[in-house]
């Protein structure tokens, strides 16, 4: 019995050992064109074909001139996050030197919530400590911060100016800045507002739609596929009836499909719900993560005639990826079809990356391989193989017991 136990589970911990060697299937390209310092990549269709979402696993690599290979950081934006900004510039309306400190008074928009400050001084470049109050009336006086440093400072390749206060998220109408440095004087104040701006929006190719009545549940089943695997974020469609109109309509996305003794079965996945309505524009948005090649819309028609579709147009935002290569060298980027995008820090300083930087480009194709363990860390995504691993110590550890106990009876 025991014998027999070891055996099974030795066969379904092989087998799952098996399966996490399988190569996942991946793509790769060598990155062309790359300058030291930050890089930008659009995500074409080729490459978003080739993910399950947007969140799925990527990696960037440089290989640098004494052949060492490092992982690259980097983000990814849409066109749906990239609002426009404008610096605004702030009045300094006073200046004192008290107790070896300068003070300056500032006044700004007080309708405005300011969530970073840039100040540009004259002299010395390392100013030391600082502190900003706030205030509506010039007399009471809050304290936002007094652990201010302004410094310069090199870190890597780059000149980094610590002379902006960031994340204030501030509503005062003055500011009062304190500076310890009384031979440097303040030359300009800046705040950057914030526009939000529609989206920008790629085009996607809708192939063979087709719609068929289904009398008996009282609905029309539209079907349309695109030319790969691919998001929709907004969707178009004129509508040919032009009488009122208020129907249910419901998004389904094909996940996959296997052969039956009656043929092939199709299992879909709910993606969205919307309205049919006259009273409402007939342009959607969608914010579904996940990238499908084909769809199925239905519309509940109730007792009424059902709905014709005269045209459907789809879209999706734009992608783009950022990247810092802190070193010159060779770069090259690898997908795969599953497993989660990484977490770099840089993530926490979105607001610190520069609007403009070079413009990378895809080469030429890789033959990449990328294994399931790499894409799926073993503590998260394999926990019910440690479990079954437990499980299996323990019931082999209770069985020997119980059958030593039994021999000494003997």
């Amino acid at each position: 019995m025991v014998r027999t136990f070891i055996i099974i589970i030795g066969l379904i911990l092989a087998s799952s050992v098996l399966a996490d060697s399988t190569d996942v299937h991946s793509i790769g390209y060598k990155l062309e064109k790359i300058e030291k310092g930050w890089n930008r990549l659009e995500l074409d269709d080729n490459l978003l074909m080739n993910m399950s979402s947007i969140n799925t696993y990527i990696r960037i690599n440089l290989i640098d001139s004494t052949n060492d290979t490092l992982e690259v950081p980097f983000i990814i934006e849409s066109s749906k996050e990239q609002d426009s900004s404008v610096r605004i510039p702030v009045e300094i309306i006073n200046k004192t030197t008290k107790d070896d400190r300068n003070y300056y008074t500032l006044v700004a928009d007080s309708t405005q919530i300011i969530s970073n400050l840039e100040f540009s001084f004259s002299g010395r470049n390392n100013l030391g400590k600082a502190s900003l109050e706030g205030s509506n009336n010039r007399k009471d006086w809050v304290m936002i911060s007094d652990s201010l440093l302004f410094v310069d400072r090199i870190n890597n390749h780059q000149k980094i100016s610590s002379r902006t206060i960031y994340d204030l998220q501030t509503l005062y109408k003055y500011y009062r800045l304190s500076t310890e440095d009384t031979k440097s004087n303040l030359k300009s104040v800046f705040y950057e507002k914030i526009f939000s701006t529609n989206p920008k929006y790629r085009k996607v190719q809708i192939n063979h739609l087709k719609y068929r009545t289904d009398k008996k549940k009282n609905r029309t089943i539209y079907r349309f596929g695109l030319n790969g695997r691919l998001p929709i974020h907004y969707m178009m469609m004129d509508i040919e009836n032009k009488y009122d109109y208020n129907r249910n309509a419901n998004l389904f996305a094909l996940t996959d499909s296997f052969q039956t003794d009656k043929g092939i079965k199709y299992n879909y996945k709910l993606i969205e719900t919307f309205k049919f309505s006259t009273d409402d524009s007939t342009n959607y948005t969608f914010s579904f993560p996940d990238h499908y090649q084909y769809y199925k819309l239905v519309i509940e028609n109730g007792n009424d005639p059902p709905l014709k579709i005269k045209r459907m147009t789809a879209y999706r935002h734009e992608y783009f990826l950022k990247a810092r290569f802190d070193r010159e060298g060779e770069g090259y980027i690898k997908i795969a079809e599953k497993g989660r995008i990484p977490y770099y820090e840089i993530e926490k300083f979105k607001s610190r990356i520069p609007k403009d930087m070079n413009e990378m480009k895809l080469g030429d194709k890789l033959e990449v391989q990328i294994s399931r363990e790499e894409v799926e860390p073993v503590l998260e995504d394999k926990l019910w193989l440690w479990i079954i691993m437990l499980f299996s110590v323990l019931a082999i550890g209770y069985f020997t017991v119980k059958i030593s106990k039994e021999e000494k009876k003997k």
